[in-house]
This record gives structure tokens, sequence and C-alpha cells, in this order.
């Protein structure tokens, strides 16, 4: 189980019909079931104001792109750390 030192911000940016994006999201359900001090936020694209993002699934580290695609959690968890 990891536990994060401090709290952390997630935001999942995710696109309809998107299995990356089910994983991702799935994924950061599980790590903030462990980890209280992270939250997750998840937006769809179409929702999200910041036009920059056009790959979806995008994952936002306090507010800063962190990762296009499926997530790997061994980097996010290291990150967190």
């Amino acid at each position: 189980m990891f536990e994060s030192k401090k709290k952390m911000y997630l935001k999942l940016i995710i696109s309809s019909n998107c299995a990356a994006c089910e994983r991702a999201k799935k994924q950061l359900q599980r790590i903030q079931t462990d980890n209280p001090k992270i939250k997750v936020e998840i937006i769809h694209i179409n929702l999200f104001k910041d036009r920059s993002i056009f790959i979806t699934p995008a994952l936002l580290l306090n507010n800063e792109l962190f990762s296009y695609g499926d997530i790997d959690e061994n980097k996010l968890l290291s990150r967190l750390n």
C-alpha cells in the first residue's frame, strides 16, 4: 500500500468511448482508496476549459501535465511520494 506524505491533486481528463480512460479512472480510484491525501477529479474533455489538452486520457498532477494515455503507476507513485 502506498501512502503520500503530502496532499496531492490529480485531475484526469477523459473522453467518451475511451478504453484507456476507463483503465486510468479505475487505477486512480484504487490509488485514492489506498490514500485519502490524494484528491482525484475526473473531467470530460468537453467540460475542461484548458484547450491545450487534445489527447485523452490526460493526467494532471497539481495542475501540471503528468502524462497522456495509460498511466505508469510506478512512475506516478514515485512522484507522489
